[in-house]
């Protein structure tokens, strides 16, 4: 099954959220100590071995990140399919059979693994608390960065899932097979682990790390409709906070898989923007295209011999928040960074800004909010450095909460933070943002792996069937 594994595996070469620990800053994860492609359980509770165990929690769950992205604005509005995979476009469609291969292996089993990763960090890490032969600092490090990273995952879960099922280690434990849990119970799980991160990162005076908690935990709460204790949690975050998963540009392996599929760099270029003029693809378009083009976050025209689609029905729109090192082929709007090492964001506090006025426009401040939410938005203060253009509420909600939206986007767009907005908001206020597709599926179902499986499972969801919810 695949909510349990037995190893962590190396896939790229990571740094470990920024922290300034100089044995985390490993430049790959071959070592002469340890196999270059497997650590085992075993070694993660080696005190000797507490270094690259951060250093793979923290790298699975990158890997888990930018795929994530990927697949989640696919599966809403953030992009449409360049390509013509038969399971991507069952993604593309909101139509998602639970014997999909594709997110099986390049989505479920990594968010699995970062979720293992992280766990498995925690409580070895707890168990070498006290030990003389390891730097008790070290020990609080292991056990913040896998809080946050076991936190971060639960997110990702609840936001995408119609259940997930998390099994033990242990074949004596009656737990092992794991019994589904709904997204609301497993993001409050995540809320408690934020906590804890917050905590632990706190005392040994990691504060990007503790600010970030508090920014996860606010998006948490936000999910459960606990506005009063998102904008607590997000009012503790500090404006300046952008809080990133970081990639390489060693090898495509460690790539940000996000530009990698929408620049063609060592992938066929198969993820584009939706513009509306694509009728394959239901004429779907990014609510704020225009606005984004006219900020230079979305090349409209680019060189389409350059940049061709694998779907060559599908014209080329391409992002510009990742972009290559060298131009496009239009000098109006050559690219400033290099993609392939570019950062996603985990969290921001131009993100918890925009949590709490929403928190402050649901309590009927609409003033209030969207005087702090334009504070951050016109001014150019969120992670693109872009002026857009404010929102105003009229206490019409459907209306106004799809402006919450283009101002959450403004500063998360293509992070994995867009699907969890769009499903929140109609599971909990009955708007409906998703895009028009020809199926109407709000999650990913669990995959037949774990039906085939899992005793304690009968069905892809509880429901039976798609669509899944």
């Amino acid at each position: 099954m695949l909510n349990r594994l037995g190893s962590m595996k190396c896939q790229r070469a990571y740094l470990a959220m920024g922290l300034a620990v100089a044995v985390l800053a490993l430049s790959s994860c071959s070592l002469d100590v340890f196999d270059p492609d497997v650590v085992s359980p075993d070694d993660v509770s080696d005190p000797a071995s507490l270094p690259i165990a951060i250093t793979g929690a923290v790298g699975d769950l990158q890997f888990a990140l930018d795929d994530y992205a990927l697949y989640s604005g696919l599966f809403v509005d953030e992009f449409i399919l360049a390509g013509t995979f038969p399971t991507r476009v069952e993604v593309d469609e909101r139509r998602i059979n639970f014997t999909n291969t594709t997110i099986n292996s390049d989505l479920y089993e990594l968010m699995h693994r970062s979720r293992f990763s992280a766990d498995n960090l925690v409580v070895n890490a707890q168990s070498l608390v006290g030990n003389v032969e390891v730097d008790e600092a070290l020990v609080q490090v292991a056990i913040a960065n896998g809080q946050y990273a076991g936190a971060y995952i639960r997110v990702l879960f609840a936001e995408m899932y119609c259940e997930s099922i998390f099994g033990g280690n242990n074949e004596e434990d009656p737990a092992f097979e794991g019994a589904p849990v709904s997204p609301d119970a497993r993001m409050q799980d995540a809320v408690s682990l934020f906590q804890s991160a917050q905590a632990t990162a706190s005392a040994i005076g990691l504060s990007d790390l503790a600010q970030a908690a508090r920014a996860g935990e606010a998006r948490a709460q936000l999910f459960l409709g606990n506005y009063t204790a998102a904008a607590a949690a997000a009012a503790g975050v500090d404006a300046g906070l952008e809080f990133m998963s970081e990639y390489s540009s060693n090898t495509p392996d460690q790539y940000n898989e996000v530009y990698a599929f929408t620049y063609a760099d060592s992938e066929t270029l198969r993820w584009t923007v939706g513009d509306g003029s694509v009728v394959s693809r239901q004429n779907e378009v990014w609510p704020f295209f225009d606005e984004w083009v006219s900020l230079n976050l979305i090349e409209a025209n680019p060189d389409q011999t350059t940049f061709q689609s694998f779907d060559s029905s599908v014209p080329e729109k391409i992002q510009m928040i990742y972009p290559p090192p060298g131009p496009l082929g239009n000098p109006q709007s050559p690219p400033t960074a290099a993609g392939q090492g570019s950062s996603v964001l985990f969290a921001s506090g131009f993100e918890a800004a925009i949590i709490e006025g929403e928190a402050r426009y649901r309590s009927g401040d609409l003033a209030g909010a969207a005087a702090l939410i334009n504070s951050r938005l016109t001014t150019g203060d969120n992670p693109y450095s872009k002026s857009f253009q404010p929102v105003s509420f009229t206490g019409a909600f459907a209306a106004d909460i799809a402006e919450i939206g283009r101002a959450y986007a403004a500063g998360t767009w293509l992070t994995g933070h867009r699907l969890g907005f769009v499903r929140r908001i109609l599971r909990n206020d009955g708007v409906d943002l998703f895009p028009a597709k020809p199926g109407s599926d709000t999650a990913f179902p669990m995959m037949k792996q774990e039906v085939d499986n899992n005793l304690n499972v009968s069905a892809a969801c509880s429901n039976g069937g798609p669509p899944w919810n």
